[in-house]
């Protein structure tokens, strides 16, 4: 019985799963991951702890193939995206992971911008602004503020492709985390060389890029044995965090869309067209499937926001929360909640945005408050639905995932503010469930898609109510104009 492990590397932990050819979930395991805070808004991470954690998920799964009589016949990974992993000529690391959510590298994103002709171009070069986020500015910061540790970089490496690496010793990435680097042109889906030679880095120390579920090479035979796997496993492409997500609900094609509700937010809308959003509001990436890309908007303080008021201010269960949110009327009772508590991503780019209450009256109660944070939440998600609409966008199977999508409530809202059906999937394990399918379809030259879409189920609908719609659309605009008139507040 051939069996197939999907591995996720997140930045709070690693997780595996093991499935077969039909996408059963036999086992699962997860680690926990440490990220190191050197000064403020610096975050990093030792990559050789995401090895640590995956050599015992991998020892851990082949232990429990052998049990139920199966050989893993391939693995895939999936990855946080954008964060930068350096290796010199010996393949050994040369300082820690800088991570995604780093932000030290703001002054190198307005050189490059400057250098490459202003954002307008950098948007035609590449398919999205260059942010503190993304890993081009990074290596920047590194030839800035760490010299010697710059001139020993023979390869740049994201932390999916480092794991394939350790397990095979071939440096290769594919196309979905390729094209979060801002040194990839997503229009035409190779690295951009106007961009490299502007910004003076060779092209060499780059991987080849492979389509997602391309085999990267098979397991070393000294892992293998570490780990109990068979040398002739294989090691499949994988892909980014974000579109493994998606290709595990079959978001694969224009209509489908991903509603990922967690401690930040996205809206993922896969398009076979190859031009991203001209304002930028958006991101624009490849996908896992051959010859898709996508738009993503993204918040940042998604359920985080609620997470945030329940430690502070709330002492009841998130059922009891739910509960009582779900017998406030639509619009809670004149409250309105910006759900910036940290700054904000799509549509606002704006780091100095901060969360608001406003229209509180001696007449509310705490939970008008917390149905008004709800609301914020899910007008944010609104935000980016709009503005996929203004892209022509096609937006028919929505599906959400997700922790916030365990709750009714937002359920419901999402589905009277965008106006559609919401689906929820019956298997929601997030990216490594999206790796497990491109390890099945590597290992047996299938289309992901199509392997994605016959493992689909979906468990539940919720249905727009067209009243609440009407009412939504007017309270998205008052919500729409308090951000514009705090914008200046905000800054200052």
């Amino acid at each position: 019985m051939n069996l197939y492990v999907g591995l996720d590397v997140g930045t709070t932990g690693v997780k595996g799963i093991l499935v077969n050819e039909k996408g059963e979930i036999l086992a699962t395991a997860n680690e926990r991951l440490t990220m190191f805070t050197p000064q403020p808004a610096w975050a990093e991470q030792d990559p050789l702890s995401w090895w640590e954690a995956v050599k015992k998920i991998l020892k851990n799964l082949s232990d429990r193939s052998k049990e139920m009589g199966g050989k893993i016949r391939a693995i895939s990974t999936s990855g946080q995206m954008h964060s930068l992993v350096a290796i010199d000529d010996n393949g050994k690391v040369l300082r820690n992971a800088i991570l995604w959510c780093d932000q030290r590298t703001y002054k190198e994103c307005e050189e490059a911008t400057q250098i490459l002709g202003g954002e307008e171009n950098v948007l035609k070069l590449v398919g999205n602004p260059i942010l503190p986020g993304f890993t081009l500015p990074k290596i920047l910061w590194i030839r800035k503020h760490e010299p010697e540790i710059y001139g020993k970089i023979s390869k740049i490496m994201l932390p999916k492709d480092f794991i394939n690496y350790m397990l095979t010793g071939e440096m290769k990435t594919e196309h979905s985390d390729a094209s979060g680097t801002v040194m990839y042109s997503v229009s035409k889906m190779e690295w951009n060389k106007d961009v490299l030679k502007e910004l003076n880095i060779p092209e060499s120390v780059l991987p080849e890029i492979i389509p997602s579920n391309g085999v990267v090479g098979n397991v070393k035979p000294e892992v293998a044995s570490d780990l109990g796997l068979s040398e002739d496993t294989l090691v499949i492409g994988g892909g980014a965090d974000n579109a493994c997500a998606a290709l595990g609900i079959a978001v694969v094609e224009p209509g489908d869309v991903m509603v990922s509700l967690g401690t930040s937010g996205t809206v993922l809308a896969p398009t076979k067209g190859d031009q991203p959003d001209p304002k930028g509001r958006v991101h624009f990436f490849a996908h896992t499937v051959p010859e898709t890309r996508y738009h993503m908007g993204v918040m940042l303080s998604a359920t985080y926001s609620l997470e945030w008021f329940k430690e502070k201010f709330l002492s009841e269960d998130y059922e009891t929360i739910n509960e009582e949110v779900d017998k406030v009327p639509v619009g809670s009772n004149g409250i309105i909640f910006l759900p910036y508590l940290n700054g904000e991503r799509t549509p606002h780019r704006d780091p100095f945005a901060r969360g608001v209450f406003f229209g509180i009256s001696s007449y509310n109660t705490k939970w008008d408050m917390v149905r008004a944070i709800f609301e914020g939440v899910a007008f944010g998600i609104k935000d980016s639905f709009d503005i996929l609409r203004e892209l022509k966008v096609d937006l028919n199977n929505v599906r959400i995932t997700g922790g916030g999508s365990k709750s009714r409530v937002w359920n419901k809202m999402l589905a009277d503010m965008t106006g559609l059906r919401i689906q929820k999937p019956a298997v929601d394990e997030g990216a490594s469930y999206g790796a497990a399918i491109l390890a099945v379809s590597g290992s047996m030259g299938e289309n992901p898609a199509k392997i994605s879409k016959e493992w689909f189920r979906v468990k539940s609908y919720t249905d727009p109510v067209v009243e609440n719609t009407e009412i939504y659309e007017k309270l998205h605009e008052k919500f729409k104009k308090l951000y514009a008139s705090l914008k200046e507040m905000f800054r200052s």
